[in-house]
């Protein structure tokens, strides 16, 4: 079997973290994938690089049709039986390229939804018309797509996972802000963009240090267009200058999560937060507003607090409950860390994944040989053309039924290394 990994971003964001995680975990289960990059040199493009996987780049900046063009070309040529976009919006290269190869075609959905529908405007039902399935990281998606008359059967939920083995060896990193000295270090991470609420952060931390002057903000992440706003917002609160810093887009997650007492994640809207299993991973307790599935992720009052998403007194009640009891944290901590290891763990992603796509190819060569019975019984040769030749022959000259029978054995295959020692 072979899958054409596909994604017109890789920059250090979540997204991109669990694209990677995807192109590693198929390479270790030897699964002859191939990652073709739709954009400039970005920062997962390098890890690829350096984990031995290639990278076939395909960008020319202001000629979208031109990278089409070659895209097609590219999967003419590969033949993949599976077309995996990494995030929706890259359906609109992937999802045509893709049919014209005659692949199964899955679209990731990494927000909740709603948020893929919108950005993706008049294009979006082309997208999803173009996909086979989708693969949400989060219920919350799905029940959201289904909302909008996209069938439940059309939309399967992975979440997201983490290398647990990378992160601690990263967390032993060298971490220095001076400004630490003698602060008690509360944190939050993500881009600077109005979803991510990091207003809500700042009203809470402000609160809190009414009652404990100690306490000391990071924010870490990129800016995309919200950092002025909300550093005049730190400086009415009193918290600029000296008692919060901005650190901008951070390579070093891992390190300072370990030198953080713990984690707030105040989004509007989400999929499934990466940040939070990156706490977790830590042995930090999490607050975190109920978006997406973070209050799945979160088990209040056990791993860390759900709070109401406009409940600044409420925040920091439970920052000053936490800092203020070291053993409750720790052992919110320690079962937070105990859920990643059984739950969310990068060892599961490879068996998870294939069995997800011999599902979608499944139910396609179900629905194909229905489809096309039924041309032969009613003799009509309009329209449903189309989909009786589509059910000849996907690429590689698997139909979609037979490719869900040969994926048995690197299921197997990939839950063998699951469970055999790292």
């Amino acid at each position: 079997m072979r899958i054409a990994l596909i994604a017109s971003s890789l920059r250090l964001a979540g997204a991109e973290k669990q694209f990677s995680y995807m192109a590693r975990a198929l390479s270790k289960a030897e699964i002859d994938s191939h990652v073709f990059y739709l954009g400039a040199g970005d920062y997962y493009h390098t890890v690829l690089t350096e984990a031995g996987i290639p990278v076939r780049q395909i960008f020319n900046p202001g000629k979208s049709f031109l990278m089409l063009i070659r895209l097609i070309r590219e999967l003419a040529a590969l033949k993949p039986d599976v077309v995996l976009a990494s995030q929706f919006g890259d359906l609109i290269f992937a999802g045509f390229a893709g049919r014209i190869s005659r692949s199964l075609v899955l679209g990731g959905v990494r927000s909740d939804g709603f948020y893929e529908v919108r950005t993706s405007g008049r294009r979006s039902s082309l997208m999803l018309k173009f996909s086979h399935g989708l693969i949400a990281n989060s219920h919350r998606a799905k029940a959201n797509l289904a909302s909008l008359g996209i069938k439940p059967q059309k939309i399967a939920v992975m979440p997201n996972v983490i290398d647990l083995a990378d992160f601690d060896q990263k967390m032993t990193k060298p971490f220095a802000i001076g400004a630490l000295a003698n602060r008690i270090p509360v944190t939050a991470i993500g881009s600077l963009q109005n979803c991510k609420r990091f207003d809500r952060f700042l009203d809470g931390l402000a609160l809190a240090r009414r009652r404990e002057p100690a306490l000391f903000g990071l924010i870490a992440g990129e800016d995309l267009g919200e950092k002025p706003a909300l550093e005049t917002r730190a400086k009415a609160l009193g918290l600029l200058p000296g008692n919060i810093e901005f650190l901008g887009a951070y390579e070093h997650v891992p390190s300072l999560l370990a030198h953080s007492r713990l984690l707030v994640s105040s989004s509007e809207y989400e999929g499934f937060p990466n940040v939070i299993l990156e706490a977790m991973s830590a042995r930090l307790p999490v607050l975190t507003t109920p978006t997406g599935d973070a209050a799945r992720i979160v088990k209040d009052g056990a791993t860390g607090f759900v709070l109401r998403p406009d409940d600044p007194q409420a925040m920091a009640d439970c920052i000053l409950n936490l800092v203020r009891n070291p053993a409750l944290a720790q052992r919110m901590g320690e079962a937070g860390r105990k859920q990643v290891e059984e739950d969310y763990n990068i060892t599961s992603l490879a068996p998870r994944l294939l069995s997800i796509i011999s599902e979608f190819a499944r139910i396609q060569g179900k629905r194909f040989v229905a489809q096309s019975q039924s041309v032969r019984v009613s003799g009509f040769h309009g329209a449903s053309d189309t989909s009786k030749s589509s059910c000849i022959e996907p690429a590689g000259s698997v139909p979609f039924q037979r490719l869900a029978g040969t994926l048995a054995q690197p299921i197997r295959k990939a839950e063998r290394l699951e469970k055999s020692p790292t």
